[in-house]
């Protein structure tokens, strides 16, 4: 029981961070040149700060991946699936198709060097956070119920 009384403070941890990225990119002006490399930057930020949630709790639960090639899609994937007798599914669909865009973004900025931000798809990412980040909270609330539900059987 004790590891997931840790797992419930790991995440209620990292949900304040995340929380934190999200005002961050939200507060940006794209029309400002500077604030889009922040944003690239603030954002991959907040998505390493959701991996990690994930990660966790994939460790948590024992629930390993193989593939490491797709290690990121895959741990994504996986959240969203219902563990019978192990646990619920931690993401709802939705959820998982906003995070996999922004995983794909991490990915494209980590690897694009030698190429320019396009403000409008930026801006199209920056709304994509704004209305999607809500539910992703709200996931990850329900999930520290399910938490405390097993801290007090």
């Amino acid at each position: 029981m004790q590891k997931y009384s840790i797992l419930k403070g790991f995440i209620e941890k990292q949900k304040q961070t995340v929380i934190k990225f999200v005002d961050d990119v939200l507060k940006l002006d794209l029309n400002i040149y500077e604030n889009q490399y922040v944003f690239a930057l603030k954002t991959q930020q907040l998505y390493t700060a959701v991996e990690d949630i994930l990660e966790r709790i994939a460790k948590t639960f024992e629930n390993s991946i193989q593939d490491f090639q797709k290690y990121h899609s895959e741990l994504l994937r996986r959240m969203t699936i219902e563990v019978s007798n192990h646990r619920p599914a931690v993401i709802h669909d939705s959820t998982f198709i906003f995070l996999n865009k922004i995983r794909a973004f991490r990915h494209f900025i980590r690897h694009a060097y030698d190429y320019e931000l396009d403000k409008e798809e930026l801006t199209l990412l920056q709304n994509k956070i704004k209305t999607n980040s809500p539910n992703l909270i709200n996931d990850l609330e329900l999930f520290v119920v399910f938490l405390d539900d097993l801290l007090n059987e």
